[in-house]
């Protein structure tokens, strides 16, 4: 297939060499003289382990060539946007290059006969995206054919990453458009991702923030560790063997607060030993802080909808136990009473009154009034009310999504419909 690549830098060099290997004939456009001169050369303008032989290699066989900005590349299938979307002082990144690129392909796109294939793998946050597509003239707009293609490659390890990738992730609203830029791709034998344009590009945010959680994280354990007089490193090479839970998709799905009697209550011990330590753990602090408002933003939302009669289905803080202790549902359950809502809760693990001692005693705390709240069943607790909150899959999915039909207000903390 025949390739432009906008950009040298180093995702647009590692890319072009990589898809030269795969047997593209690929085309390397930037403004940058040096850099072009260079790639024309045989020479990488980017230093990255084993670029610059691969570089050379396919400039040498003729299917990397490089080419000064404006220059027309005849014959194009697939134009792939690598310019750099550095940081502004908001916080936002500058899309402006992405902007100029995008707008001078729609201009050259008109005089096309079909629409042009423009892939995005500059990382861009999905609204700076549609924004700077907005801003273009509605039929320049009409023309191309956006697909989204994040990067993941890391520096001193980008020419392993591209050809050993553990997905390969397209997002975009046309279908033949996906097919055709995936077909780039088929050489690497990786699963390739479909998926819409906002989803795609959030999946590289994601990543690289989750990274850098975990290097926060790790430092964070490390000083309370230290200052324990524990080794860090022990520490968290034991905790790294544990892939059940730890290093694993375990927890890493959406849905409501996590609560129950060891996470709060383990993560601020943590967090006050580290304060009696000397040390103020930002990160770990900002755990709770970060679940407490998940609850407060839902019961927000349940009360701006104007429901006033709840179903609340599940209250213990997960399926299979009567634990009430620092139980989300518990809590935003609390929240809707006090703002003068309504509710029937209906969970068949909890029974008022084998309720026992700190369990007891939590409920007591927060929802005195529970045994009055407790409906006898599922059909007890819907009947009259204009709302429905799920907490827990308390019945079957099916039954559940035909009490679901029934309410235009329903609100899924865990998303078992």
């Amino acid at each position: 297939m025949r390739v432009a690549v906008i950009g040298a830098g180093y995702v647009g060099c590692v890319t072009a060499a990589c898809l030269a290997r795969l047997g593209h004939d690929v085309w390397v456009v930037d403004t940058d003289a040096f850099k072009i001169g260079e790639l024309a050369a045989g020479r990488s303008p980017v230093l990255e382990p084993g670029l610059d032989d691969l570089v050379a290699g396919m400039v040498a066989g003729g299917r990397l060539h490089a080419v000064p900005a404006g220059t027309l590349i005849d014959g194009a299938e697939i134009f792939i946007v690598c310019v750099s979307t550095p940081s502004l002082k908001s916080g936002g990144v500058d899309s402006r290059p992405v902007q100029r690129v995008l707008a001078g392909l729609a201009r050259g796109a008109g005089a096309r006969t079909a629409p042009l294939v423009v892939v995005v793998r500059s990382t861009i946050a999905p609204n700076r995206l549609h924004q700077v597509l907005d801003g273009l003239p509605a039929d320049s707009r009409a023309a191309l054919r956006i697909v989204a293609n994040p990067e993941f490659l890391r520096e001193t390890t980008a020419i392993a990453d591209f050809e050993r990738p553990p997905f390969v992730l397209l997002g975009g609203d046309d279908a033949q458009a996906l097919d055709r830029v995936a077909s780039l791709y088929q050489g690497l034998g990786a699963p390739i991702h479909k998926l819409d344009l906002a989803t795609a590009l959030l999946v590289k945010y994601a990543s690289n923030a989750y990274h850098a959680l975990k290097i926060a994280f790790a430092n964070e354990v490390a000083l309370v560790a230290g200052a324990a007089g524990a080794d860090p490193r022990k520490v968290m090479t034991v905790f790294a063997e544990d892939r059940i839970l730890n290093v694993s998709p375990a927890y890493l799905r959406p849905g409501f607060a996590f609560g129950g009697s060891c996470l709060p209550k383990d993560v601020r011990a943590l967090v006050a030993a580290g304060k009696e330590l000397g040390e103020p753990l930002p990160l770990l602090r900002s755990i709770l802080e970060s679940n407490r408002d998940r609850i407060d933003r839902t019961a927000a939302a349940i009360v701006a909808s104007g429901v006033r009669r709840v179903a609340f289905l599940g209250l213990s803080f997960k399926r299979g136990t009567d634990d009430l202790r620092e139980s989300p549902y518990l809590l935003l359950a609390a929240q809707l009473v006090g703002h003068g809502l309504q509710l029937r809760i209906f969970d068949p693990d909890v029974s008022a009154a084998r309720l026992l001692g700190g369990n007891r005693q939590y409920v007591e705390e927060y929802l005195p009034d529970l045994a009055g709240l407790l409906a006898s069943s599922l059909e007890a607790a819907v009947q009259g009310a204009d709302g429905l909150v799920i907490c827990k899959r308390v019945t079957d999915q099916e039954s559940l999504r035909g009490v679901a039909a029934r309410f235009e207000h329903v609100v899924d903390l865990e998303y078992v419909l």
